[in-house]
């Protein structure tokens, strides 16, 4: 009898044994293929819908704002049940997955031996993958209910990425020009300060997508991108701006000598006036000798510190630039006074030579503005119609003040000079009209 008991083949508890071991790690691979869908479906819905969330509230934000009768616009904003049905989801998600990983603490299918531990695995891992399906299944009706807003936020999601990768791409080419300027010896301290700032936005955009609000991350990553692209052209312009200013500083050094001679000939054109004329025909212009001569001595000043910017060994461009510019205003301050003199005594020796030439523009500049109402509207040109008549009129006396026997030929200078001026300022007002 103990002989047939003996032999290959297995007694029937282990059969048995051997199939429970199956049957339970059949189960736990089950319960894993569930929880893998399941992690896929819920893999992208958090971020989806905190930015869903995010962009309900912008648009709560920008109906209250919006003017009483008006509409803002909601493009695809999360309803207010989103979250609600989001938060009771998810909690019940993690609850199961919870249930589940216990279940494979629990059980461990590859060392069960006996047939009722291997039982007891399959039995709860098979409720395990039941309830993982289960919520998988409900994970896809909320993406099916709120597909529109989980979709536009997704979308949110996505471009609010690629906008701080553009703003981090924009950060470094930025910081690149600007080694490569520095590399020639030129510097703009502003640009630098720039780019620290575009560093920062560029910073706070990556924190703010990592917390999942896009919209503070989109916002952030195109100041910081906008930044450093105005820091990046203007670095790469710092070469050029450095040769205008080189090239202008040479030119300013020749004009300087100029200068010199025009201030010289001020005294001689300020004795004739005060020899031929009196004080009332040029006194607007009896400081000018002074005026030029202070403006003179800016110009040198100027001109010495930019000669010393751009002997540094680093040139700051713009502050090389800020002082040829003041070179240059200055200068043109000593070209103006020069100029004023000499061509008030060559006006004041105009008219008192022969007054004519000077009647003869004011009378055209008169018939030029009368023909220019001429072809006005009526109701236009009657606005302007006693301006013009009151400019009319002072014509005769200047006539007869530049006709006098011995005229005050200053007198008459300025008359001429405020009616042509008025007449150019109501031609040009009505033009405008």
């Amino acid at each position: 009898m103990a002989g047939l008991g003996s032999g290959a083949a297995p007694r029937w508890w282990r059969r048995d044994a051997d199939a429970a071991r199956r049957r339970a790690a059949a189960a736990r691979e089950a319960a894993a293929a569930a929880m893998l869908e399941l992690d896929a479906a819920l893999s992208d819905l958090p971020d989806a819908v905190a930015v869903a969330e995010e962009r309900a509230e912008e648009a709560a934000r920008d109906t209250a704002a919006a003017p009483r009768g008006g509409r803002a616009h909601h493009d695809a904003s999360a309803p207010d049940s989103l979250t609600r049905d989001w938060r009771d989801l998810s909690a019940h998600a993690d609850a199961v997955i919870g249930h589940y990983l216990q279940a494979l603490s629990n059980h461990d299918a590859d060392a069960a031996t006996e047939s009722g531990p291997a039982r007891a695995a399959t039995a709860e891992l098979g409720r395990a993958a039941d309830a993982l399906r289960e919520v998988l299944a409900q994970v896809l009706r909320f993406r099916e209910q709120y597909g529109a807003a989980l979709t536009a936020a997704s979308s949110a999601r996505a471009g609010a990425g690629r906008t701080v990768s553009a703003a981090r791409d924009a950060v470094a080419t930025a910081r690149a020009a600007l080694d490569e300027a520095a590399a020639a010896g030129l510097a703009d301290p502003a640009l630098d300060a720039a780019l620290a700032g575009a560093r920062a936005a560029a910073a706070t955009a990556e924190a703010e997508l990592a917390a999942r609000r896009a919209g503070a991350a989109g916002t952030a990553a195109e100041e910081a991108r906008r930044t450093a692209a105005s820091v990046a052209e203007r670095a790469r312009a710092l070469p050029g701006r450095a040769a205008d200013v080189r090239r202008g500083a040479a030119s300013v050094h020749t004009r300087r000598e100029a200068l010199g001679t025009r201030h010289e000939r001020l005294a001689p054109v300020m004795s004739e006036l005060r020899r031929r004329y009196p004080l009332s025909a040029w006194a607007d212009v009896e400081r000018a000798p002074q005026r030029a001569a202070e403006a003179l001595r800016e110009v040198d000043a100027a001109l010495a510190g930019l000669d010393d910017v751009l002997a540094a060994r680093v040139l700051d461009v713009p502050a090389a630039a800020a002082l040829l510019a003041r070179v240059r205003t200055a200068a043109g301050r000593v070209d103006d006074e020069v100029r004023a003199a000499t061509g008030r005594l060559e006006q004041l020796d105009a008219v008192a030579a022969d007054p004519r030439a000077l009647l003869t523009d004011v009378q055209r500049a008169l018939v030029d503005a009368r023909r220019f109402l001429a072809g006005l509207p009526e109701e236009r040109a009657r606005r302007f119609r006693r301006t013009f008549e009151e400019l009319a009129r002072r014509l005769p006396p200047l006539e007869e003040a530049a006709r006098a026997e011995r005229p005050d030929v200053g007198a008459v200078l300025r008359e001429a000079t405020s009616i042509e001026r008025g007449l150019a300022g109501l031609v040009r007002t009505a033009r405008a009209d």
